[in-house]
């Protein structure tokens, strides 16, 4: 669940085990793929242990959830960078009875009539924190549910100007009960065009023992290939490598989880063994994604530090993509 909304319908792949060898079995690309990223490197807990935005070691994406009763947005309007992707980014523009509808392209309406539902300033979690500059905060993604629509709601470089005007370079927007995926070659708030709220490592569901969904990875742009394969939408980089994005990757079922490591660290292994990590984005290789909390403890990250390239393998998706009921547009893997 992303608040009281589902994560994509139980059919959507991110929700799919992929833990059975013999209808998912290893991808014939696999070992050289592996060979190129290094067997040896350490997969890095992306994320820390303090919860304040305005500390310097706040480390995480962050969620915003909006409330249906109190919704703690104004619908800020919203420009674009200049070499930004508005034409694959996803608005709000008022609906005329006091709500805001979805559009797609928003290059595709005025600019002056387009809005993001990004929280007030006193409650909006933002990657980075309270660092507001884009020359040095980074990739600053804005991840939002409106609850009482189940929208999600995703950015990337999230600013807001000295005149208060935010700007993103890309935002996208999915329906949490539907499988519908957003266009073939748009971006997203990644550079898979997969949403990042439902593949994130989220303390509370690693501290409750289950974490019933895949995560994400990212990996540099020398070992990325210049395409994409579902349920990835989008590519992008100088990638010069031969991995697509939208690959999947999976921890060995061989893979023994120690019995003393915690129940954090033993959750996520077990993820990361039944559901996978989907590679989203350009970055450092076998960096894994999750929330700033203060639930996360420190033996989690070293523990699960220790996994090594050499623990995984990747995955062939055919038994979903080669059967005659799928349909490269929907996120479903069951019917």
């Amino acid at each position: 669940m992303l608040g009281s909304c589902p994560s994509f319908p139980a059919t959507a792949i991110f929700n799919t085990r992929i833990d059975d060898t013999t209808r998912f079995p290893v991808h014939g690309s696999s070992g050289s793929w592996i060979a190129a990223i290094g067997s040896t490197r350490a997969l890095h807990a992306d994320w820390g242990t303090n919860a304040n935005p305005a500390a310097n070691d706040y480390y995480g994406i962050p969620l915003n959830l909006l409330s249906a009763s109190d919704p703690q947005t104004d619908w800020p309007s919203l420009s674009f960078t200049a070499d930004g992707a508005p034409d694959e980014s996803d608005c709000a523009v008022a609906d005329g009875s006091g709500g805001h509808e979805l559009v797609r392209n928003c290059q595709s309406r005025p600019a002056a009539s387009l809005r993001f539902p990004i929280p007030r300033d006193a409650v909006v979690q933002l990657e980075g924190g309270s660092c507001n500059d884009p020359a040095a905060c980074g990739d600053r993604h804005a991840l939002i549910v409106e609850q009482g629509a189940c929208r999600l709601w995703e950015s990337y470089f999230t600013y807001k100007n000295t005149a208060g005007q935010w700007s993103a370079y890309s935002t996208a927007a999915w329906d949490l009960h539907s499988n519908a995926m957003r266009p073939d070659d748009w971006t997203s708030g990644d550079a898979a065009g997969l949403p990042i709220a439902p593949l994130l490592a989220r303390a509370s569901e690693a501290s409750a023992g289950e974490i019933p969904h895949a995560l994400r990875v990212t990996f540099r742009d020398a070992v990325l290939a210049n395409s994409h394969v579902w349920p990835a939408r989008h590519r992008a980089g100088n990638s010069s490598g031969s991995i697509p994005f939208g690959s999947l990757l999976r921890l060995k079922a061989g893979f023994v989880i120690p019995a003393h490591w915690s129940t954090q660290a033993r959750t996520i292994a077990t993820a990361m063994q039944r559901h996978g990590l989907y590679v989203a984005d350009i970055g450092s290789d076998l960096y894994v994604q999750g929330d700033p909390s203060a639930q996360w403890s420190g033996s989690t990250i070293s523990q699960i530090q220790s996994l090594r390239m050499s623990d995984f393998e990747f995955v062939d998706l055919g038994a979903v993509t080669r059967d005659p009921r799928f349909d490269r547009h929907s996120f479903a893997a069951s019917w």
